[in-house]
């Protein structure tokens, strides 16, 4: 909930910018185990986000970084909610 567009994630020898909302596709009920996760997905705007490489390198699960703040003007879930509202149209 406290990612923002344009954040970027510094690790050891890598960087990754915070780029966009992840959302659930068609196979995400299936893999879920139940008709309604999309949905409750949306409703409780759970998501995750996509990662741009900025610079290239190796890192491993549990390596610590450092957050380098963006500039703030739009949030994931805030942009996730957006698009959510506007695809229930």
């Amino acid at each position: 909930t406290g990612a923002w567009i344009g954040d970027v994630l510094r690790f050891a020898d890598c960087e990754l910018a915070v780029s966009e909302p992840r959302f659930p596709c068609f196979k995400f009920n299936a893999v879920m185990g139940f008709n309604q996760a999309s949905k409750l997905m949306g409703a409780n705007a759970w998501c995750g986000f996509y990662l741009a490489v900025r610079v290239a390198g190796t890192l491993r699960a549990g390596e610590r970084f450092e957050l380098i703040p963006g500039p703030r003007e739009v949030g994931i879930t805030e942009l996730f909610r957006s698009r959510v509202a506007g695809r229930q149209r």
